[in-house]
């Protein structure tokens, strides 16, 4: 039994798929604390999510909560979830990129850096809090970027902090089915930073078993294999990592699409809310789950039972590098497979990266690591060094163009 577990932005129209993903799995939880903004979308979500838990026979009992010290205190996990600006600021890290040539997106490029300027004042005032409130606790980040955003608490503050991303696990799961395996019996060499990953090796039992599965994925029709870099490197890209090798398609995609998916999900989001004020809806809308987040019922339920267990497991997280990746600076945030219990999270040593990734993945840390600087002093400097290094961002004339409009549209304060 989890005494208490907190969510920071609770009042996510998505927050009932945890609810469901923490019933499927019986995770028994005798407190479950939304955090949201004061108004009716947190009260819409929490009466909705309480229903769904009386309904199941549960004890479990939701608690809102506006304020953050309130909300932390006493919580064995907390979950940040948080969107600062809604899903209109994702709209804008979408959109806005591609008008200066560049691959919009929340997580990866231009965009992700626009995302932490915004985000990371914030996730560093609920550090503070927590840190005065409930130092031991175990922070969970999900919100975008995570990479950046759990490096910067690694770097700034003792918090005990992991970061989740479903794509690992999710690749993990279809590898195993290649290869006839339930996930746990397969072992997976993974390294990566945030979504950017690449599984490098597969054994079954100690041995290798990555050439009968690059075999199965030749045969293969899913889209989520990267057949063209597969065959050339000899190792598995997760589908954010493809980007990179194919920005120019992708933007020239980004370009001309009448619709993003951010703009989906905004829409989506209203109508959510309608339908959970009906009293007489019992189960979590189809429409939710259009929106495939895998990462409750993948990853972030199976990390609470992993942590609450006395038995070493396995997973692929977000942790400190701490020399896992020599290639790359201690303090870096990476995403390598670790073992979890209740004693912890130890990560297992990675050595060093493929040539053909070190330059990309220094690249990628060095920016995450001015655009923190970046927040830290309001440096203008900071963030267009940030961009001009980005593997994403083509010139610094793009990048500084793309910069001021971004420091209009959010109202930045950078000197």
């Amino acid at each position: 039994m989890i005494d208490r577990i907190t969510v920071l932005g609770g009042s996510s129209v998505y927050v009932p798929e945890f609810i469901v993903s923490l019933l499927k799995h019986s995770i028994l939880v005798k407190e479950l604390v939304l955090m949201g903004k004061p108004g009716e979308k947190l009260e819409v979500v929490g009466k909705f999510c309480q229903h769904l838990i009386n309904k199941n026979g549960y004890d479990t009992k939701i608690v809102l909560e506006t304020d953050v010290a309130a909300a932390v205190g006493g919580a064995n996990y907390i979950i940040n979830h948080i969107r600062v600006g809604g899903m209109t600021a994702r709209i804008r890290d979408e959109k806005t990129p591609p008008q200066f040539d560049m691959v919009g997106g929340e997580s990866l490029g231009p965009g992700a850096i626009i995302n932490l300027l915004r985000t990371l004042p914030v996730v560093f005032d609920f550090a503070r809090t927590i840190l005065e409130v409930n130092p031991r606790a175990t922070v969970i980040n999900m919100t975008n970027p995570v990479g950046a955003l759990v490096e910067a608490l690694f770097r700034y503050t003792p918090l005990n902090v992991v970061g989740i991303s479903d794509l690992p696990n999710i690749y993990t799961r279809k590898i195993a089915a290649l290869l006839g395996r339930e996930p746990e019996d397969i072992q997976v060499n993974y390294v990566g930073i945030y979504d950017l990953g690449w599984v490098q090796d597969v054994k079954v039992d100690g041995v290798s078993r990555m050439n009968q599965l690059l075999g199965h994925i030749e045969n293969s029709d899913d889209d989520d294999f990267d057949h063209d870099l597969i065959r050339l490197f000899r190792m598995i890209p997760t589908r954010a990592l493809g980007m990179y090798f194919h920005r120019h398609e992708a933007l020239k995609e980004q370009q001309t699409c009448s619709r993003f998916r951010s703009e989906t999900l905004y829409d989506a989001e209203k109508r959510l809310l309608k339908m959970y004020q009906k009293s007489s809806l019992n189960a979590v809308p189809e429409l939710a789950r259009q929106r495939n987040a895998r990462w409750y019922d993948y990853t972030l339920t199976p990390l609470l039972q992993q942590l609450e267990s006395p038995d070493a497991a396995t997973n692929i997280l977000c942790v400190k590098n701490s020399g896992a990746i020599t290639d790359l600076p201690e303090e870096s945030c990476v995403e390598v497979p670790v073992t979890i219990s209740a004693k912890g999270v130890k990560h297992r040593k990675i050595g060093m990266l493929p040539h053909f990734l070190k330059g990309l993945f220094c690249s990628l840390k060095e920016s995450d690591r001015l655009a923190i600087e970046a927040v830290r002093h309001n440096s203008y400097e900071n963030a267009l060094q940030a961009l001009a290094v980005n593997p994403f961002v083509p010139s610094l004339n793009k990048a500084r163009d793309f910069l001021d409009r971004a420091i209009r549209q959010e109202g930045f304060v950078l000197h």
